[in-house]
C-alpha cells in the first residue's frame, strides 16, 4: 500500500523540515518545565500527578527531537542528551 500524499507533495526543503522539527522541540521543551513543575510541586498534570517516569519519557521525546534535527542539519549527531542533564537544568 502507497501514500498517495507523498507521491504528489514536492519534497519540502532543509530548513522547511528543520523549522518544523524547531517548533515540535519548542511544544517539547514547555512540556517538560510543566511537568517538572508539576511533579516537584506533587500537583496533577493531564489528571495526574506526574511521576519520575513521566517526566522521563517526555525528556526522552526531546532528545529523539533534538537529534532528528541534528542529522537533519548536520547529517549526524554532535551533541549527545541526557535525561539526567535535561531534568537537573533550571527551568527558567
Amino acid at each position: 500500500m502507497t501514500d498517495d500524499k507523498s507521491q504528489t507533495d514536492p519534497p519540502k526543503s532543509t530548513e522547511a523540515v528543520a523549522d518544523e522539527i524547531r517548533a515540535r522541540m519548542e511544544q517539547l521543551q514547555s512540556r517538560l518545565r510543566v511537568a517538572k513543575i508539576a511533579y516537584y510541586n506533587r500537583t496533577e498534570l493531564d489528571g495526574k500527578v506526574p511521576e519520575y517516569e513521566d517526566l522521563s519519557a517526555v525528556a526522552k521525546e526531546l532528545i529523539r527531537t533534538n537529534y532528528q534535527l541534528q542529522k537533519v542539519l548536520y547529517g549526524k549527531v554532535k551533541l549527545k542528551l541526557s535525561v539526567s542533564k535535561l531534568l537537573r537544568a533550571s527551568s527558567r
